[in-house]
C-alpha cells in the first residue's frame, strides 16, 4: 500500500473514532444542568445553518448573526420568547461581557477593525 494511502486511511480512522466517542462525551456535560427539547437532535443545527446561509444571501452578517442567536436561544427556552430572551441578555451578553478575556478580545478586534478601514 501506498505511504500517502495508508496515512489517509489512518486519519479516517482517527477521525471515526473521534466522532463516535464525542457523544459519549456531550452526554455526560449534557446531564449536569438544563437540558432544552432540542438537544441532540437535527433541530439543534438550525440556528448555525439558518444565520450562515441568511449571511450568504444577504450579505449582512451582523443581522444574520443576531437572527442565528435569537433562533438559538428561541430553540433553547422551548420557543417561550421571555424566557428566551432572558436566557440571551443575562447568560449570553452580560456573561460574556463579564469576562474580561472577552472583553480584551473584543477590544483587540474593534482596534484592528479600525487599522484595516485607514
Amino acid at each position: 500500500m501506498n505511504r500517502k494511502k495508508l496515512f489517509l486511511l489512518l486519519i479516517g480512522i482517527i477521525l471515526l473514532i473521534v466522532v463516535f466517542a464525542m457523544p459519549a462525551f456531550a452526554q455526560e456535560v449534557a446531564e449536569e444542568g438544563y437540558q432544552s427539547n432540542v438537544h441532540g437532535t437535527f433541530l439543534s443545527l438550525l440556528p448555525p445553518i439558518l444565520a450562515i446561509a441568511l449571511a450568504l444571501i444577504t450579505k449582512e452578517v451582523y443581522s444574520s448573526l443576531f437572527i442565528g442567536v435569537v433562533s438559538g436561544a428561541l430553540l433553547y427556552a422551548n420557543f417561550k420568547p421571555l424566557t428566551a430572551y432572558n436566557i440571551m441578555f443575562t447568560e449570553g451578553f452580560i456573561a460574556s461581557l463579564a469576562d474580561s478575556w472577552n472583553v480584551g478580545i473584543l477590544i483587540f478586534l474593534v482596534v484592528l477593525g479600525a487599522i484595516v478601514s485607514l
